[in-house]
């Protein structure tokens, strides 16, 4: 027997093994397609979800805290703003690849890894060539 949920109202349905086909859920009588080689291909594919935390995840609170070094605070406070930061961006890509890596989310740690390298590129690149 394969344990599945529905897709219409997430209840557990067991099904034999080896079937396929359109099934009737008996909990919600929405009808919806079960093909476990379908499932099985589907790991495969780009989860966007999973890469768009793991680039964004970082990056939100360190600009955040840009923005409102610049707005908020002013003098000398604006710069020591700004470093706290800029540190917060490789502490947290390093929580969100230590996650990743612990939940097997393979697209969380390639999203946190780019957000990293983009890091390193626009502020230790990219000043050189100025």
């Amino acid at each position: 027997m394969v344990e599945i949920q529905c897709p219409h109202c997430v209840e557990s349905i067991e099904l034999d093994d080896g079937i396929f086909g359109l099934f009737e859920c008996p909990f919600c009588e929405e009808e919806f397609e079960w093909n476990p080689e379908e499932e099985a291909s589907n790991d495969d594919l780009f989860n966007t979800k999973d890469f768009l935390i793991g680039l964004c995840g970082p990056t939100i609170p360190s600009a955040i805290g840009i923005f409102c070094s610049f707005v908020f605070v002013d003098g000398w406070d604006t710069l020591i703003w700004f470093v706290i930061s800029m540190l917060i961006w490789p502490v947290m890509a390093i929580i969100f690849l230590i996650y990743g890596f612990f939940t097997a989310r393979r697209f969380m740690i390639f999203g946190t890894f780019i957000s990293l390298v983009l890091m390193f590129i626009m502020f230790f690149v990219l000043p050189i060539f100025q």
